[in-house]
């Protein structure tokens, strides 16, 4: 069957031709099918949405600490132990397709309203006892009160409305510059042997966070999510092959080209001994994959009236911050420059440099107050694309380019932790300043006397 085309033409053979006809006199039935699988991903978007919202409710609680705070970020470390203890992940067709189940996150706030700070964490209602008891198991003297009213009400629902109120605003995004299996410093490379030579890194958070004006906001979250057991497991193997990938560099000479050096003498492979850092960077590596993983998200806005807004400040504080953790050797924290509210005509697509600013800043916006992590699937990522900023998560960790954040429970305790009595936190924070004490063991709680427990009868247990 002859195909004409502009200056050549070529013959489909007979049974081609004859799958092709049958295929295009289908198309009902393939549209048909291909309506029936986007409703199908519609659905379970809904769904998923229900269940993160409606069947979750949310609470928000302030944490209070007391004047001293004696341990280490690693009591920390055991409370995101226990919080990825308590993962979840559909199970089941039920759960999946019909509950519309998902791995659960929280949200660590630190934020500043011009200067006095406040740490916050937002979380779903049915997780509260179990995050309430692992901090209290670590930390006996913390305090938690529930917050009536959400501190973003404060500030109009949208991006546009604040700038017609006269404020200005810089938000953005962190990610990895190296592939996640390369951790970042941790609570571990800032201890020292002699107390006075110790250094707390969240000093320096909270320095910053009381530095700005009384008119100025300055807010971050860090969204962690439990990593369920099949990407724990990916992300080890993701590990042990780099640890390989080092062990074979280090294994052989290699020269210009990479090409494995021969010994003419004797026509085998010049073998190496690792360099330091080398067997350093394999240690390292196997001690991130080591320990439990979460997805994690580090995103923070700076607000100011539009007289006294300073977008060098929005830029580099909370990330200075953050830069402390980075080691050129393993990894450190980037700006993902394709979520920054920052848009000119000189970066690309180097067209509408106001609309694509408005769209990040109303995207921002949007996704710092209501808490949420990147879409899991790509219907979900689709249906929220903005017209000038489509908000597609960094690469994973396969790809090449920058990374999104994977962080085990050792790294995450030292981003975020109480204050250690290395921090002087009296012009800083608001601290407890008694310690509250339970009841005594003998005090009757259901009224006065010998009143029964509610649920059983009278006489029951009782010796005749």
């Amino acid at each position: 069957m002859p195909f004409p085309f502009p200056f050549t033409s070529f013959s489909v053979p007979e049974p081609f031709a004859i799958f092709g006809e049958w295929f295009a006199a289908q198309w009902w039935l393939w549209l048909f099918l291909a309506l029936l699988i986007l409703g199908v991903q519609l659905w379970k978007a809904y769904i998923q949405e229900c269940y993160k919202k409606v069947t979750n409710p949310w609470t928000m609680l302030e944490l209070h600490f007391p004047r001293e705070v004696k341990q280490s970020p690693h009591a920390m470390e055991q409370v995101f132990s226990q919080l990825h203890a308590i993962r979840n992940s559909a199970s089941d067709f039920e759960e999946k397709w019909w509950d519309g189940e998902v791995p659960l996150w929280f949200s660590f706030e630190a934020v500043s309203f011009g200067g006095e700070i406040h740490i916050y964490l937002f979380i779903p209602a049915v997780r509260r006892k179990h995050i309430e008891a692992a901090f209290y198991a670590a930390y006996p003297d913390i305090e938690f009160t529930e917050v009536q009213e959400d501190y973003i009400h404060r500030l109009p629902p949208t991006a546009s409305e604040l700038y017609r109120q006269g404020y200005r605003m810089f938000g953005n995004e962190l990610i990895f510059s190296k592939d996640p299996v390369y951790p970042i410093r941790t609570y571990l490379d800032f201890e020292a042997p002699v107390e006075e030579k110790e250094v707390d890194p969240v000093a320096d958070l909270l320095e910053t966070l009381t530095s700005i004006r009384p008119e100025e906001h300055l807010w971050m979250q860090i969204l962690v999510r439990p990593k369920v057991d099949s990407f724990i497991d990916q992300f080890r193997k993701r590990g042990d092959d780099e640890i390989n990938r080092i062990k074979e560099r280090g294994r052989f000479a290699r020269g210009a080209a990479g090409q494995v050096v021969i010994d003419p003498n004797t026509g085998l492979p010049v073998y190496t001994i690792p360099a330091p850092g080398e067997v350093e960077a394999m240690r390292s590596i196997g001690r991130k994959i080591g320990k439990p993983a979460f997805d994690v998200v580090i995103r923070y806005i700076y607000l100011a009236p539009q007289e006294i807004f300073s977008s060098s400040f929005g830029r580099r504080s909370i990330f200075a911050v953050m830069n402390q953790y980075a080691t050129e050797d393993y990894n450190k924290f980037g700006h993902n420059v394709h979520a920054w509210t920052l848009a000119k005509l000189w970066y690309s697509p180097y067209i509408f440099p106001n609309r694509r600013a408005a769209a990040r800043r109303q995207w921002l916006w949007e996704k710092y107050r209501r808490r949420e992590m990147y879409p899991e699937s790509a219907v979900s990522t689709v249906l929220k694309i903005k017209l000038f900023h489509w908000g597609f998560r960094p690469r994973s960790y396969l790809g090449p380019g920058r990374f999104n954040l994977i962080l085990n429970t050792e790294e995450l305790a030292t981003v975020f932790h109480p204050p250690t009595t290395l921090v002087l936190t009296g012009p800083l924070i608001k601290r407890v300043e008694a310690r509250k004490v339970g009841p005594p063991a003998g005090l009757p709680i259901y009224g006065e006397g010998e009143e029964p427990l509610p649920g059983i009868e009278p006489g029951i247990g009782k010796k005749e």
